[in-house]
């Protein structure tokens, strides 16, 4: 008998319009490489309007090294200013 693997998604179906490369007007600069699954699915809980996520490379950025992820940052964008104000003292990024 053979064993099958399920793979399973997100506990959150991201709502429709938000996600990876959503850019909204209210914006929080993390100061952080990256933004963890736990954190997206937290703002999907609470927020009231779209949300979204992007990166912007540092000067340091160097796309031929292992680590090159290393120098971006993370900003999370918002529709809702109250959506980023909840965010910025809720979420850990």
């Amino acid at each position: 008998m053979e064993a099958t693997l399920e793979i399973s998604s997100s506990k959150y179906d991201m709502p429709e319009g938000c996600g990876y490369n959503q850019i909204f007007q209210h914006q929080w600069k993390t100061g952080k490489y990256g933004l963890s699954l736990l954190a997206t699915e937290e703002i999907a809980m609470f927020a009231t309007k779209k949300f979204g996520w992007h990166f912007i490379p540092t000067r340091d950025m160097d796309y031929y090294s292992e680590s090159w992820f290393e120098n971006q940052e993370c900003i999370v964008t918002f529709e809702s200013k109250w959506d980023l104000i909840r965010a910025r003292f809720s979420v850990s990024p």
